[in-house]
């Protein structure tokens, strides 16, 4: 197990997407759904939701990547007690409850843009993928990252 405490590693709120709701729903959020686990475990495994920015509507997904939390809080992903695999799955939402409500924070005094912040979780074109995925597929080898030649 890590030695330092991570955030919202004992979060036992039980209104996690009830808050989430409310945040988005307090910034206009104009659709919202979520995304569950291809098992009987009822996880919701991802955010889906849209936005009216500078007159556009724009989707964006945000997944909640339980794995990555497990490992983060107990060192593995393998051979967990349920009560582990459950404290995992509150932890992660818990902090993307807090994230996002961060971010609309910093939208609502204007010091950053709606687009700016969300721009990773962008879903393109086809709604499967997002921004950063798209990058993370091309090995991060896209035009968009290269240094601007001489000027």
């Amino acid at each position: 197990m890590p030695t330092q405490r991570l955030k919202n590693s004992t979060s036992q709120s039980p209104n996690i997407f009830r808050d989430i709701e409310r945040i988005l729903t307090t910034h206009k959020v104009r659709e919202l759904h979520y995304e569950y686990a291809n098992d009987d475990s009822g996880r919701v495994v991802a955010l889906v939701f849209a936005l009216d920015v500078e007159g556009r509507r724009l989707s964006f997904r945000m997944p909640a990547r339980i794995e990555q939390v497990h490992a983060a809080l107990y060192g593995t992903t393998h051979f967990l007690s349920p009560a582990k695999s459950q404290q995992a799955y509150r932890t992660a939402w818990a902090n993307i409850r807090d994230w996002i409500d961060a971010q609309m924070a910093m939208i609502d005094i204007r010091l950053v843009k709606t687009q700016e912040v969300f721009l990773p979780y962008l879903l393109d074109a086809t709604g499967e993928h997002t921004f950063y995925e798209r990058l993370e597929q091309q090995q991060f080898q896209s035009r968009l990252l290269e240094a601007p030649t001489g000027q």
